[in-house]
């Protein structure tokens, strides 16, 4: 797929070879010539990821407070990966939340962590203007696999009213949440910055889990490493009845 950063670590002087390397094909500048071409503008970004990572998708997610990078598991739950790339991307359009008009720019970028409850959680993706709803984008019930909340760093959708699966709010636990298997999707494991995770779970709240001091999202980008399959597209979905009975927490 195209328009996804390398999972690489940047360095000057890659930048710099390559402006070398540009300078040198456009031809040494003759007496009296015109210029020789400029170097090209780089735009397409390296994120630098832990060493020895096996072949797959992988979510880079940079927070005020470090880091995050996790492993996608689009065989357990493609739909849930679908959204959550294609928005961190901004290929899937989501309405703006005051005007309402369809906005197709990357969706995580600039949002505060919404939850955080310490050594269980932190919730990133909710609303972004007090008294507004987050984009009405679900998912279908998906995820029960080898991978799943009993252990931490683990990226789960969170369910909303009616027990709907959105496809936009998602949780990184920073402990054990077993009860949440099989009723929550789980589409990403942590790989690194497990540590801050838990330093933003455990940041002091309101009453209603909302860090007192921003927790910020800067970005979330999606890379690859090697030559994995392609990630599915994300599918319109429209919840039916409800599946769960009584919805768990996280909310």
């Amino acid at each position: 797929m195209s328009g996804f950063p390398k999972c690489a670590a940047s360095t000057l002087s890659a930048l710099l070879l390559s402006g070398i390397a540009a300078v040198g094909a456009a031809g040494a500048r003759p007496p009296n010539g015109p210029p020789p071409s400029a170097p090209p503008v780089v735009t397409e970004e390296t994120l630098a990821l832990p060493p020895g990572l096996p072949e797959g998708w992988y979510a880079w997610i940079e927070t005020s407070m470090g880091v995050i990078v996790a492993r996608l598991l689009p065989e357990q739950a493609p739909q849930s990966v679908a959204h959550f790339a294609a928005l961190a991307e901004g290929r899937l359009a989501w309405p703006d939340p005051v005007t309402g008009t369809p906005r197709k720019d990357p969706y995580y970028d600039g949002l505060k962590v919404t939850r955080a409850v310490a050594a269980e959680r932190i919730e990133i993706g909710g609303s972004t203007v007090a008294g507004r709803s987050m984009p009405p984008i679900f998912v279908p019930p998906e995820g029960e696999g080898p991978v799943n909340f009993t252990g931490p760093g683990r990226l789960g959708m969170v369910r909303t009213v009616l027990n709907r699966i959105s496809g936009v709010k998602f949780f990184v636990t920073a402990g054990t949440i077993p009860y949440l298997n099989g009723s929550h999707p789980c589409f990403g494991i942590v790989v690194s910055g497990l540590d801050v995770v838990e330093r933003a779970s455990a940041v002091k709240t309101f009453g209603n889990e909302m860090p007192i001091d921003p927790v910020m999202v800067k970005r979330i980008r999606v890379c690859k490493v090697g030559n994995p399959a392609p990630l599915p597209e994300p599918m319109p979905y429209t919840p039916k009845a409800q599946k769960y009975g009584l919805r768990p927490e996280p909310r």
